[in-house]
């Protein structure tokens, strides 16, 4: 007629056992009632894994049974504040059978049936007991006189449930809805720390397998304020299945960090599964979503109810991430409605996290991103009754890494407003560093109340400024120099005082011109103005280069002058210059440029089966390296290639402008094909051909001249960035290298023909 669990000391046992009999349930159809039975070893109150007695019905709570209680190992009489306690919080029925009070040293029980009845009486006066019996001991007779006393009082009522709350356990039991934090916020604080992302040393330390030391960082937590802890092991080097039952399996048997709750946290669901299976309590997984798919979704979360597990579900969909308030509000919404319809999942149990996204980043659309959470979660919690409302804090404030003063006030500007005025509930953050909101400097309150409600365009200037100066603070301390004073911040931009323009008199005609030219009034460049780059280093570049004698140009751009252009004869389209040509163009329509050079090699290749011998070609067959893919080098060794792409462009596509064959055509950039000596050969073929094929288009059609772009592409190393992740100082290329092989390429560009240089695809500026 009824299961019952019985003398459960290891509360993961009641859970397995439990989890069988739901699976039974639900396979046959049939309606048994459960029953759960503890036992609470010594007077400590507690199992002897180690849980106290509301935390081991909130551990078992998700079961649904209809009568829970406790019995064995102690007598009535020992049990009295233990059966209050689980009286007053179980939603259920509740029921005791003692042993006959303490063993003897025979292991024999001495109480008679009359003490046992005495014992049991005082549960009966408080009606706190629904059913009750005995244990070890006791004996048919033990059971009537108990019986005899019970039929004098009435039972204990059940409690009127009115709101349900998100009950959680560890070794003890939290309702979430009744925390304060150390700083008093009605907030449930999730230890960031145990978290691969979220923590290098512990990253460290699990990479090393060094998992003592690992535990003392979630001890660390927990004394710092944290109510829950995050466990999250994704790494790609490491075995997360393997790493996340480890962790557990040790953290359930330190009193210390095992007192609070989990947060079971992976990105792939069959990791939390195994990490729900080691722990005794209830824990809090993170994260579903419906970016799986609706089917999907709903068989996790199946899973994860019959677990009894708490759930964090992120705003994602099919379509991806919730990034407005529209979006968050619509998203939680949809989850909510499945997961309390068609799971049946507890929506106490449901945590929301809206996604915490990063603001003042510089760009404008991130502005709102703060406003647009706070917003959101108070709609949520409107429209998704007894949901919680979580969030990773340290995501909003991602772009002032390095001052965590900045960081943490921040934090607490965006925290007082989503959990005072909004109701959010929890969020993953690192306890030890908040601040009270209370606390916050003044003017720096105010630099972050203006950045996360985005109260005016400056708000991330000015607290980039606030930030640097808090940077410089820390440097001063550091080296022992005297603190910097505050900026004042950033001032709003006054008008410009307009004059009128007849209190000027023009400069008197008498008096001598601008010591400018015509041409570079016109703004036509000229490269050697207050230079150290000379006729004579554009000499060098052309005599040690590989271009055959004959082709070599003779040309000295400088003595030509601001006449330049006279001395290129494709420069001359008609016109005065070539940039009264172009501009002309630019301002009349809107010019064609050519489509992608590497996109149409790799098309020929496919057709035409372009091998390592088809790249070197003659002129390179006994080349000391690999170059098939070398696409710069086609110029040379396949010209009839690159003038055949650029033909099309021209005909087919129609192009006023086509980009010459020269991306990585850089002393630079061809050192990886050991082909450093050839830049200035590469850079004037690549001209060279699209010149020829320019004039010759244009020749059918002169009223629509062509032109060749010199394509200057990046080098394939950076000067803004290191390329060592332990050393940011480091860098692999210097300006001055770069102006050197940069200019090289420009002189072959110049000499094989191009009529326009473009500097493109800077990722470096």
């Amino acid at each position: 007629d009824i299961l019952v669990v019985e003398t459960i000391f290891d509360t993961l046992n009641a859970k397995a056992a439990l989890y069988s009999i739901g699976e039974f349930l639900e396979m046959t159809g049939l309606d048994i009632p459960v029953f759960v039975s503890g036992t609470l070893v010594d007077q400590s109150g507690r199992t002897l894994s180690g849980q106290t007695g509301e935390a081991f019905y909130a551990s078992i709570r998700h079961a649904k049974p209809m009568c829970v209680g406790l019995n064995c190992a102690l007598g009535a009489s020992h049990m009295k504040p233990f059966v209050e306690r689980l009286s007053k919080a179980a939603e259920c029925f509740v029921h005791v059978y003692s042993n006959a009070g303490l063993p003897n040293a025979m292991g024999g029980y001495d109480d008679t049936p009359a003490d046992m009845a005495e014992q049991n009486k005082v549960f009966f006066e408080n009606g706190w007991l629904n059913m009750v019996g005995g244990c070890c001991g006791s004996t048919p007779p033990h059971i009537k006189a108990i019986g005899e006393v019970a039929k004098n009082f009435k039972p204990r009522k059940l409690p009127d449930i009115t709101r349900p709350k998100m009950w959680l356990s560890g070794l003890e039991d939290m309702k979430v809805e009744d925390v304060h934090n150390h700083l008093g916020l009605p907030f449930l604080n999730v230890g960031e720390r145990c978290n691969i992302a979220g923590s290098i040393k512990f990253k460290k330390l699990m990479m090393a397998g060094d998992y003592e030391s690992a535990m003392d960082i979630a001890k660390k937590q927990v004394e710092d304020g944290a109510h829950v802890i995050d466990i999250n092991v994704d790494d790609g080097l490491l075995d997360g299945l393997a790493a996340m039952q480890k962790f557990v399996k040790i953290a359930v048997t330190d009193p210390e960090v095992s007192k609070v709750p989990f947060m079971l946290d992976a990105s792939k669901f069959d990791i939390v599964v195994a990490g729900l299976k080691w722990c005794q309590g209830k824990c809090i997984v993170n994260s579903i979503s419906l970016k799986v798919g609706e089917e999907l979704f709903i068989e996790h979360a199946t899973l994860l109810r019959k677990h009894g597990a708490a759930v964090v579900v992120m705003a994602f969909d099919e379509e991806g991430q919730a990034a407005t308030e529209e979006e968050k509000v619509r998203i939680c919404k949809r989850s909510y409605d499945i997961l309390v319809n068609k799971v049946r999942f507890p929506p106490e149990d449901i945590i929301f996290d809206p996604n915490v996204l990063t603001i003042g980043t510089g760009l404008e659309e991130h502005n709102n991103y703060g406003i647009d959470f706070i917003n959101a979660t108070k709609r949520i919690k409107e429209e998704c009754p007894y949901v919680k409302i979580s969030g990773g804090i340290s995501n909003l404030s991602f772009g002032f890494r390095g001052v965590m003063k900045i960081r943490e006030s921040i934090h607490a500007v965006f925290l007082h407003h989503a959990i005072l005025e909004s109701g959010m509930d929890v969020g993953i953050v690192n306890a030890k560093e908040m601040i009270a909101y209370d606390k916050l400097e003044p003017d720096l309150k105010e630099l972050c109340e203006n950045l996360v409600f985005n109260k005016k365009p400056e708000a991330t200037d000015e607290m980039l400024e606030r930030t640097s100066y808090e940077r410089s603070v820390i440097d001063a301390r550091k080296k022992g120099l005297p603190i910097p004073k505050k900026p004042r911040g950033v001032m709003p931009n006054l008008p410009r005082k307009q004059f009128p323009c007849d209190e000027f008199e023009p400069v008197p005609a008498s008096e001598p011109p601008l010591p400018i030219s015509d041409a570079a009034r016109n703004h036509v460049p000229n490269p050697y103005t207050n230079s150290t780059l000379t006729h004579e280093k554009i000499v060098a570049i052309r005599e040690k280069s590989t271009l055959p004698a004959e082709k070599k140009s003779q040309i000295d751009y400088k003595q030509a002058g601001d006449a330049y252009p006279a001395a290129f004869p494709h420069f001359v389209r008609g016109r005065d210059s070539l940039r009264e040509y172009i501009t002309e163009l630019f301002t009349t329509q809107i010019a064609i440029y050519d489509g992608a050079m590497g996109t149409m090699i790799q098309n020929y290749s496919k057709r035409n089966k372009l091998d390592e011998a088809e790249y070197r070609g003659d002129r390179f067959k006994d080349w000391t390296c690999n170059v098939k893919g070398n696409n710069d080098m086609l110029s040379i060794s396949q010209p009839q290639i690159i003038s055949g792409i650029y033909r099309q462009y021209l005909e087919e596509g129609g192009s006023n402008l086509i980009g010459t064959n020269t991306f990585s055509s850089t002393t630079i950039a061809m050192a990886d094909y050991e082909m450093e000596d050839y830049a200035y050969e590469l850079n004037y073929e690549g001209a060279r051909l699209a010149r020829e094929v320019c004039d010759e288009v244009t020749a059918k059609d002169p009223t629509k001249p062509r032109f060749v772009v010199g394509a200057l592409g990046p080098t394939n190393r950076t000067a803004s960035i290191s390329p060592s992740v332990e050393d940011p100082s480091a860098r692999n290329v210097t300006f001055d290298e770069l102006v050197e092989t940069y200019f090289e390429q420009i002189v072959g560009l110049v000499d094989g023909g191009a009529d326009i240089l473009m500097v493109e695809t800077i990722f470096d500026t």
